[in-house]
């Protein structure tokens, strides 16, 4: 039975990836990031599908070790480069100063190599379960191997940290330039992030466990129940991420001064080393509180720092230091304060239904309306409603 359930567990994941793959590969065209995730599923699927290939032929249960380093080495830099095209404002391409993410993939497919040439009576030692003695060759295989385990496990560290740095930035870059960000925010990719850890520390625990002659099938099921986990949550919502700013891509020219305001959001410090005094800023959050309230440019389901911008005559990183100067609020807030106020002359009225308020009021989706609402009043727009009423 226990047997069974794992090769069912491998025969589902394999037959999983091999449908998203070329799905994702299709659509490279829109963004170089799908191919990235096509990479990291089936680098995870090589090594998750490895039992499966050593049953077939059992010769190659010696060469295994070619087989899971460089796959658990690559994944950390195909899910990074995912991520960072994802979350690209301008269309993501790998380009050539990326080649220092990809030199210790490069010597771990030289160690692969070095595994397939090397005699297998010398392999078949380093999992010599007896008191037998190493030969020299067993044994700078076995340390270059626990290098690189090693190597491994700082590496996934140091991307799970670039990763994680570069969503929290993304999604803070989401909020000071528009002010509708339905679908775009990524929750699911925080949460799949979050939990690769774990399931890196279970593979390095079974690969160390392995590697000693020591395996564990509990530790190997509960691995390959994550695994799959894991494969089908990316291959779920993978195929339906857009890239963020898709439609909404910045210009080149943008990029620098737009991205350099949001980054300096935060910081009153940084501010002061920008372009623009705290008077100027004043002077602009006027002219940006007239322009809404004269135009409600907030009913704009479109409305970005940008179009904005455009609108007053000031440039987009004056704009959006002014409002996290002055008036202390990202652009996303700011402008969904104003939809609230608004929402709440409709909701007063109590002819219309929650959607069309929403709709009406400058949001795209009424599960964004009631997040928004939620946070700005500490009540759902039935609650008020009812309040507003008995008051």
């Amino acid at each position: 039975m226990e047997v069974y359930f794992v090769e069912l567990i491998l025969a589902a994941a394999l037959g999983l990836v091999s449908i998203v793959i070329p799905m994702l590969l299709v659509r490279r065209e829109i963004s170089q990031a799908y191919t990235m995730l096509a990479l990291f599923l089936l680098f995870t699927a090589v090594a998750h599908g490895l039992p499966i290939l050593t049953h077939l032929f059992p010769s190659l249960a010696q060469y295994s070790l070619a087989i899971v380093i460089p796959s658990y080495i690559c994944q950390p830099v195909c899910i990074w480069f995912y991520v960072k095209g994802i979350c690209s404002p301008t269309p993501w391409y790998l380009r050539q100063n990326n080649w220092l993410h990809f030199v210790l993939p490069l010597l771990s497919l030289l160690y692969a190599i070095t595994i397939t040439v090397t005699p297998p009576e010398h392999l078949s030692m380093i999992f010599y379960e007896g008191e037998q003695a190493l030969s020299s060759a067993a044994e700078n295989i076995a340390l270059i191997t626990f290098i690189f385990m090693v190597a491994w496990t700082i590496q996934s560290s140091i991307y799970i940290v670039f990763i994680i740095t570069r969503l929290i930035q993304y999604r803070r870059e989401l909020k000071q330039l528009f002010a509708s960000n339905d679908q775009r925010e990524m929750g699911w990719l925080f949460f799949i992030i979050l939990g690769l850890p774990a399931v890196w520390i279970l593979s390095f625990s079974s690969l160390m466990m392995s590697f000693s002659g020591a395996a564990n099938n509990a530790l190997t099921n509960t691995l390959l129940i994550c695994h799959f986990l894991l494969l089908w949550l990316l291959s779920f919502w993978g195929l339906r991420q857009k890239p963020g700013f898709s439609d909404r891509y910045l210009k080149k020219e943008e990029v620098g001064e737009i991205i350099t305001s949001v980054i300096n959001a935060s910081s009153a410090k940084k501010y002061m080393r920008s372009g623009i005094d705290e008077s100027v800023s004043t002077k602009i959050a006027e002219k940006v509180d007239s322009a809404m309230q004269a135009k409600r440019l907030y009913l704009n389901p479109d409305l970005s720092l940008k179009t904005l911008a455009l609108e007053i005559g000031e440039k987009p990183n004056y704009v959006s230091q002014a409002l996290n100067q002055v008036l202390q609020k990202s652009f996303f807030d700011y402008v969904n304060d104003y939809r609230i106020e608004y929402s709440k002359t409709l909701l007063a009225q109590n002819n219309l239904s929650v959607l069309d308020i929403a709709l009406d009021s400058g949001f795209n989706a009424k599960s964004s309306f009631y997040k928004a609402f939620k946070k700005n009043t500490g009540t759902t727009p039935k609650q008020f409603t009812a309040k507003e009423k008995y008051a």
